[in-house]
């Protein structure tokens, strides 16, 4: 098989050498790449049982029409089904019958829900039979902060399964004896898990509307069961990578072990990007005349609904985004030459008919930060890390053909910070010049925690070179103070036993060694409560 550049190339190979049992293989691959044809080619041409998990029914639509599933089948006998729901069909004999093809075909395409649901209920979806399951767009599963749609019974369910009265243990326990719907049994299999194995970031309660829903705040370990039960799972992404390394996403998916070929391929040359980014802080009416003035088609990327409202009263032209609306529906709505204002629209937008001019960032996509009976899940998820993420793949979103020519506007001065600039593939030049320095907040942040004689006091100490072992790097002006302990964690009297004299990139080097210390020490935590069930 011919495949379209060398990188693509690659990547198949990567996925090729995958389809045999092993450990997680993490495929990370930039959008342009073309990774859907770069999985769908050797994963069927393997004549092996596949499982393809997508994240929502919209993309698996897109790909049963795709180019990339048409030429991976060409000259081959493959069935391919998508698995349905109970609730998409009136008759019981109905979905057993589809559900009875879609577990005998050679590819089984589903969603990340239906892996979930499968982990707690093995019947569902059989995906522990496959030789191979592979999950696109999986930095999500570690992103979903919500999964009352996937681990959620309704009333009618509950009081059809005689659950209405008595608490949450009794009723999953009725409900997963009786319930009609595998989703429901599954959901009620889920529930059971996080009653009987208590932790701080499962939640189970009941709705307002009568739902018994589990809120699962680390939902990417809820996979960690059917992971270590499937021959070979490949995740793959344009952003399963932070600062280079593969750790936030294992950590967040509580994976053991990964296969060492794992590893991220970036296209060498991908269409073009003109970078802009505001030097002050923008209102809401200067957002919105940037915006008008923009090349067209242009996409607004939100963070939030609130701001897709507010930049939709001032531009009555664009096409938003309403809450709760599939995001295909509001692309269709969007004219050639249109706005399309949208929240949550960061992945898993493939509208070929518009090409996109011009992509804006209103404000810097922050995770936001939870704390959850003491424990501060921000450190866990890391608010910057989903930062970087959602950022590098809103900019993909006009990147989609090798000829694509986009402007990317960040509206949001934070976005200019030297610990988002990694957002950037490198092979587009930004001038940053002038931004990080323009933000009030962190020069006074800088002169309020930080005292300039203590790194006078310290090269003094301890002599001008890098103390890392093996480093020889002594030119004082490549040379830092490191703190030992965070000057974040507070004001505090810094004597020279709190510091060390660091090249920045040994600086750097333990600053990443530390996060990933926080995570270890949260991680051994989670193991413990994990291992008691």
């Amino acid at each position: 098989m011919i495949y379209r550049s060398p990188e693509q190339t690659q990547y198949a190979k990567l996925i090729e050498g995958a389809i045999k049992p092993g450990a997680p293989l993490l495929a990370g691959a930039a959008a342009g790449l073309g990774k859907t044809h770069g999985f769908s080619i050797p994963l069927i041409a393997s004549r092996k049982r596949i499982a393809i998990c997508l994240s929502t029914r919209q993309l698996i639509d897109q790909y049963l029409k795709s180019d990339a599933l048409h030429v991976a089948c060409g000259g081959r006998s493959v069935s391919v089904v998508a698995l349905q729901s109970r609730r998409d069909f009136t008759r019981d004999s109905d979905y057993r019958s589809h559900k009875k093809q879609a577990l005998e075909a050679d590819l089984l395409i589903t969603t990340h829900a239906a892996a979930f649901i499968d982990s707690f209920n093995p019947e569902y979806a059989q995906l522990r039979s496959r030789d191979v399951v592979l999950f696109d767009e999986a930095d999500l599963l570690a992103d979903a902060a919500d999964l009352r749609s996937t681990f959620s019974i309704s009333a009618e369910a509950l009081k059809d399964c005689g659950a209405m009265l008595g608490n949450a243990l009794s009723a999953a326990k009725l409900v997963k004896a009786n319930a009609v719907d595998a989703e429901d049994r599954g959901a009620a299999s889920s529930i059971l898990y996080a009653l009987e194995n208590p932790a701080w970031y499962k939640v189970v309660g009941y709705e307002e509307d009568g739902a018994l829903t589990l809120k699962h705040r680390l939902p990417g370990r809820m996979l960690k069961r059917l992971v270590a039960d499937v021959p070979r799972c490949i995740f793959t992404s344009g952003t399963l990578q932070v600062s280079g390394r593969f750790d936030y996403f294992v950590k967040a998916l509580g994976l053991t072990a990964i296969a060492p070929e794992s590893r991220h391929i970036d296209p060498v040359m991908h269409g073009s990007l003109d970078v802009q980014v505001a030097s002050d802080e923008m209102s809401i009416n200067e957002m919105a005349e940037k915006i008008k003035a923009a090349k067209r088609p242009t996409l607004v990327l939100t963070t939030s609904h609130k701001t897709t409202f507010e930049l939709g009263q001032l531009l009555p032209e664009a096409t938003i985004r309403e809450s709760g609306e599939p995001l295909t529906d509001a692309v269709a709505r969007c004219p050639d030459d249109g706005i399309l204002i949208a929240a949550g629209a960061w992945s898993g937008l493939d509208a070929p008919r518009l090409r996109w001019k011009t992509l804006v960032i209103p404000k810097t996509p922050y995770g936001v930060r939870n704390v959850l009976d003491g424990h501060d899940v921000g450190r866990y998820i890391d608010s910057k890390v989903v930062a970087i993420r959602r950022t590098n793949q809103g900019l993909h979103r006009g990147l989609r053909t090798p000829d694509a020519q986009c402007t990317l506007l960040l509206l949001d001065p934070r976005s200019s910070r030297s610990e988002l600039r990694e957002a950037i593939p490198s092979r587009f030049k930004v001038d940053w010049v002038g931004f990080e320095e323009g933000g009030r907040e962190l020069v006074e942040h800088m002169k309020a925690e930080r005292n300039e004689s203590l790194r006078k006091a310290a090269l003094k100490h301890y002599g001008e070179q890098c103390m890392w072992v093996g480093c020889t790097v002594t030119l004082p002006h490549l040379l830092d103070v490191h703190h030992c302990n965070p000057i974040s964690l507070g004001q505090r009297r810094t004597t020279m036993s709190d510091v060390k004299v660091l090249c920045k990139n040994h600086h750097a080097e333990e600053h990443h060694r530390m996060r990933m210390s926080s995570l270890d020490a949260l991680d051994n935590d989670l193991n413990q409560i994990e291992s008691k069930g």
